[in-house]
């Protein structure tokens, strides 16, 4: 598959390795599910360490559509010969790999009943080392006012702080037609994807936007239920496109 691919849907999958098997499954992994998911019509758009957690390995996956990614997990793991033949000895490294959020990126869209919004896979490309993913839950009937003062403010604050191309993204509420491969679909859930330089640059930039965001901090508090963050380190290996 040739050039950058305009997305629908992502899979934040976040797997418990069996202590001490992190390191092995990550190589098994980049040397066998890499290349024949992309054959297949999957784009594996990074694969990570998380911090603190020694045995989790978490990657991103897209799709252009939904009808895309059921065609392709039929096609990977109910027909497919490498999972038949390297499957088995991944799951055998595997403790639990149902932490899975299925999303739809957020784009411009003011209102999150906008469907028609993609992603550009060449956007993953440009994650750089350390990568933040934050999930805030908002409360009931509030994401919509937390999705307008993410994209009217928040975001705009960012970037005043160097902090560019953050992604945001909420739940794809479609039917998960693969319930082999269950996922979390939380309507009140917004996601936000950004990255940094190295452990300094995101140490420095966090400690000042906590030390100047109060106001934002105090207004965003009217719609959030709760917030869980990740910090997660490129093994660096994922789909890229070998269009410019």
């Amino acid at each position: 598959m040739n050039g950058k691919q305009n997305l629908k849907v992502l899979e934040l999958r976040n797997y418990l390795i069996k202590p001490g098997e992190r390191d092995r499954f990550i190589k098994y992994f980049e040397n066998h599910f890499i290349d024949s998911q992309i054959e297949l019509g999957s784009y594996p758009l990074g694969q990570f360490t998380v911090e603190g957690e020694p045995d989790k390995f978490f990657w991103i996956r897209g799709f252009a559509d939904m009808q895309s990614r059921l065609n392709f997990l039929d096609a990977f793991y109910v027909r497919g010969a490498v999972w038949k033949q390297f499957g088995p000895e991944a799951n055998e490294m595997l403790l639990d790999w149902t932490d899975v959020y299925l999303l739809r990126p957020l784009g411009d869209a003011k209102k999150t009943q906008d469907s028609a919004k993609t992603i550009n896979s060449g956007e993953f490309e440009k994650l750089k080392s350390v990568v933040t993913i934050d999930f805030y839950f908002a409360k009931n009937n509030r994401l919509d006012d937390l999705i307008n003062l993410f994209q009217a403010d928040y975001i705009p604050f960012l970037g005043s702080q160097k902090i560019n191309d953050t992604m945001l993204f909420v739940s794809e509420m479609a039917e998960n037609d693969f319930p082999r491969l269950p996922v979390i679909q939380d309507k009140n859930l917004l996601v936000t994807i950004s990255s940094y330089e190295n452990e300094a640059d995101y140490r420095a930039k966090s400690e000042r936007i906590d030390s100047i965001n109060n106001e934002l901090k105090n207004r965003s508090s009217e719609f959030i239920a709760d917030k869980r963050s990740l910090i997660i380190y490129s093994t660096r290996k994922a789909f890229v496109s070998d269009a410019s």
